[in-house]
């Protein structure tokens, strides 16, 4: 299977950001298995009578813990998926403060364990550290910035002490704990891009499941999707806009069906263009498009108006000038509506205007 180029992680869409960051805090039951298995050595030392530098990181692990404990529970209670890229990473930064954090509190206390001499303990707070840099791994992986230094760290740090022993075991053991690094940013690397891969690929999937495959535009499933969502929140100050395009079918038997497609397309970007990125727009029929638009009827008005002036602009197509135009039926959406209720009055509204345009010619 051929696998996609993974875009730098600041060219990502703001779902797949969103996605990401859910994912790292699914990690929230693990924290507290991680929180568990951290206090425990720290615990055992202080009941040894360990020096006051002992003493001292066994009470900044805990405050770390207490930390990543509270970041964790906050992302539960007050996230919002829907939310912008910049409040994503803004959580995302508070999961590395937690996850960094407690990294760092627990290697400076398993350096002064080794600088004690203790081999019982010794050997339990190594453990403790390859634990806390493989375990996380699935989750701190979605951010790549995150997941190196918070699993390198528990490695590293306790690595560079043993190296100051002059016993060969402690030679090893720091040797092997730094070949360790290259082994969890490996597992980092790899777990991030199967997981952004699978993203961009349900992505991909999900998108060509909603759009018009010939304008890019979203289609009538993913407007109803949007509807009954809309229905459900009740929306204030939502409005239909029907568009239908006047004289397209003269354009398919005169400049041929190619030249229609790039009408089509032209006119949905003239719509786009018109409407904003904010406004939803979908193609539902050969030529008929919907616009869902948030604001005043005055509003609604005056872009249907501006899309109709848009629309009668001519279109240059290889074949030649297409010359169309279009009739809009707006309708406000209420709470109360059916979605083909509100496509039956937008189309009542769209035909009335229809007949006007044709007596006033």
């Amino acid at each position: 299977m051929k696998r996609m180029n993974i875009p730098p992680y600041r060219d990502l869409p703001d779902d797949v950001i969103a996605d990401l960051t859910a994912g790292m805090y699914e990690s929230r039951s693990g924290v507290r298995w991680m929180v568990l298995i951290a206090i425990a050595p720290t615990i055992a030392a202080i009941h040894n009578s360990p020096p006051l530098g002992i003493w001292l990181s066994a009470i900044i692990v805990w405050l770390a813990c207490l930390i990543r404990i509270v970041v964790a529970e906050a992302y539960a209670r007050f996230a919002d998926r829907s939310q912008l890229r910049r409040i994503q990473i803004c959580w995302q930064i508070a999961y590395g403060v937690g996850g960094i954090g407690l990294s760092l509190a627990f290697a400076a206390f398993t350096s002064f364990i080794v600088l004690g001499g203790d081999s019982s303990m010794l050997n339990w707070a190594l453990a403790t550290a390859v634990g806390m840099a493989y375990g996380p791994i699935p989750y701190v992986a979605l951010q790549p910035k995150i997941g190196y230094l918070q699993t390198a760290i528990p490695l590293a740090v306790p690595a560079i002490f043993l190296t100051s022993l002059v016993d060969t075991t402690s030679t090893y053991v720091a040797i092997s704990m730094l070949v360790g690094i290259v082994s969890v940013v490996g597992h980092c690397r790899l777990q991030y891009k199967r997981a952004v891969e699978a993203l961009l690929d349900h992505r991909s999937v999900e998108r060509l499941a909603t759009t018009d495959p010939l304008t890019g535009l979203w289609n009538r499933r993913q407007l109803e999707a949007v509807m009954r969502q809309a229905l459900e929140e009740r929306l204030d100050g939502l409005h239909w806009l029907g568009v239908d395009l006047d004289r397209f079918k003269s354009v398919n038997d005169t400049l041929g069906h190619d030249a229609g497609d790039l009408v089509l397309c032209a006119a949905a970007k003239r719509i786009q263009l018109i409407v904003g990125e904010e406004s939803f727009v979908a193609r539902v029929g050969g030529d008929e498009f919907v616009v869902l638009l948030i604001g005043d009827r005055n509003r609604a008005r005056i872009v249907a108006d501006r899309i109709c002036e848009a629309l009668g602009q001519p279109v240059i197509v290889p074949q030649g000038t297409a010359h169309i135009g279009a009739s809009v039926g707006v309708t406000a959406i209420c709470s109360h509506d059916t979605i083909d209720g509100i496509a039956r009055r937008a189309d009542e509204r769209m035909y009335s205007s229809k007949a006007r345009m044709q007596s006033a010619a």
